[in-house]
């Protein structure tokens, strides 16, 4: 069985030992999604056609949004790290006349109307998803992640992976990360079982040697669910 830091590097996902102390970090807690006259609060999932990888749009108070997905749930998180470490997917926003505006810290701006739907909203062209409660007798099954720079082909680096959980809350993921990078091809494959929780939009794994990590969870709306996302990385149903 690999060691659990091989395997976080393979996922490429930030990934979140236990709970750090309130004094060592300014903290909130996301509201859930919504857009309450016209105005939208807390994060709404979508996925990029380009990379796999799931995005978003995350609208906190006083104007502050990101389109990075934060890691390790949103019960406690950390504005001030996030911005730190994505510093080019944060900025500003505001709703005047109906209109949406997101000026974008690396320069770009969106502007345009909100698109109420019942399982989220549409703006710039984009469908983004409200996340879903559920359980985990509810996402039991076989799932598969694929992201990377090489998806649509070509050179790159990809991480795919599959992801068996039952219904008792047992899970067994296998990774695979390689590609080709001037001209020389490489792969890795890692492998670990555990048991899974979820509370709210934090899913929990923890391993059997004993790592304890911790995720974002955004379920799609729908019954069964057949995608979620655990951080960045998009995970589709397949059985």
């Amino acid at each position: 069985m690999a060691h659990s830091t091989r395997w976080s590097v393979t996922l490429g996902l930030v990934l979140v030992l236990g709970v750090p102390h309130p004094a060592l970090a300014q903290s909130e807690r996301v509201p859930d999604a919504a857009v309450v006259n016209g105005v939208p609060q807390g994060l709404f999932v979508g996925r990029s056609l380009l990379t796999g990888r799931a995005v978003c749009l995350l609208f906190l108070g006083g104007g502050r949004v990101t389109r990075f997905i934060p890691a390790g749930g949103l019960e406690r998180f950390d504005w001030a790290k996030h911005k730190a470490a994505h510093s080019g997917d944060v900025g500003t926003w505001e709703v005047r006349g109906g209109q949406l505006r997101i000026a974008w810290a690396d320069g770009g701006v969106h502007e345009g109307p909100i698109t109420v739907r019942p399982d989220g909203l549409e703006f710039y062209g984009k469908r983004y998803a409200r996340p879903a409660p559920t359980t985990v007798a509810a996402i039991a099954g076989r799932w598969e992640s694929a992201r990377g720079t090489a998806v649509a082909g070509g050179e790159g680096v990809n991480r795919s992976g599959v992801l068996v959980i039952q219904a008792d809350g047992k899970y067994q993921w296998a990774a695979t990360t390689g590609g080709v990078v001037a001209g020389r091809a490489a792969a890795t494959d890692t492998s670990m079982t555990g048991t899974i929780t979820i509370s709210g939009a934090t899913m929990t794994l923890r391993s059997d040697t004993g790592a304890v990590t911790s995720f974002t969870f955004l379920p799609a709306a729908g019954t069964p669910v057949q995608a979620f996302s655990l951080d960045a990385d998009m995970f589709t149903r397949v059985g």
